[in-house]
């Protein structure tokens, strides 16, 4: 059975990316990268530092997986191409961290430059992987059938997460572009994909439910390089997340449940 998608014309499927790509130009070409995170960095400043910590917390990959996790029953669509999509955003966003070896702001400014908020970070910047994440999971939202209220609503969640990358101090405002457009082009990707395979089927469907499950148990239990304030946030969202999912599941497993799902 066919999946079906938004529309190539529509707006849902190229506005977002090309703003990103268009404010990844200018700010390039006007060369106030630096500048502009030193103005946004202070205009961002709150107390408590946790707020920020705890927004950015939802940018990390292990956090984006278990938010799909109360559709794995009801959306095989979001599941499958939200899997296929991470897995190539990760690639991307690896391969371009390797090949350009840009330094984070802590690497570059003076500590007393900036806020630098939660852990200190390493590693290189360019693209922010926690904004392809989570835009990722907007991109998704936006190409699948949804409510347009409830694309707006992840959409404006999406950039409060990337805008965060930059209040804490990890990232520049050209690697959080970047992150939105390598996002939501693996979104684009991911949901193609589906879209050729097909269908998805219930081994497929199980299969995705365990592996959040185990993401679920990973964050709680494993999970020991998040920052210490939004640890408990780190528990309660995973936990929430399998709460909502726990009916779906178990209609999932339960024997006889049908072949193939569209």
């Amino acid at each position: 059975m066919m999946i079906k998608t938004t529309p190539l014309a529509s707006p849902w499927t190229w506005a977002v990316p090309l703003v990103g790509l268009l404010l990844f130009i200018l700010i390039g070409l006007s060369g106030l990268n630096h500048a502009l995170f030193l103005t946004m960095n202070h205009w961002l400043f709150l107390k408590p530092e946790a707020i920020w910590i705890n927004v950015t917390l939802f940018g990390d990959a292990g956090m984006v997986l278990v938010l799909a996790l109360p559709f794995v029953d009801r959306r095989p669509d979001l599941i499958g191409s939200g899997l296929l999509a991470g897995v190539i955003a990760a690639v991307v966003v690896n391969a371009a961290k390797e090949f350009f070896l840009i330094d984070r702001p802590p690497a570059v400014l003076a500590v007393e430059q900036f806020h630098q908020l939660g852990n200190r970070f390493g590693g290189t910047s360019f693209p922010s992987g926690h904004t392809a994440a989570i835009f990722v999971f907007a991109g998704i939202f936006a190409l699948l059938p949804f409510p347009n209220r409830l694309r707006v609503g992840v959409l404006l969640f999406a950039a409060l997460v990337g805008i965060s990358r930059i209040a804490v101090g990890a990232h520049w405002p050209m690697d959080v572009t970047a992150g939105l457009v390598v996002g939501w082009a693996s979104a684009f990707v991911g949901v193609q994909l589906v879209k050729w395979l097909r269908g998805e089927y219930v081994w497929a469907q199980r299969g995705a439910a365990l592996f959040l499950i185990f993401t679920v148990y990973y964050l709680i239990f494993l999970h020991h390089d998040g920052d210490r304030q939004a640890r408990l946030l780190e528990i309660s969202v995973p936990l929430l997340c399998l709460a909502l999912a726990l009916p779906g599941i178990i209609r999932l497993f339960r024997p006889g449940t049908r072949d193939s799902v569209a």
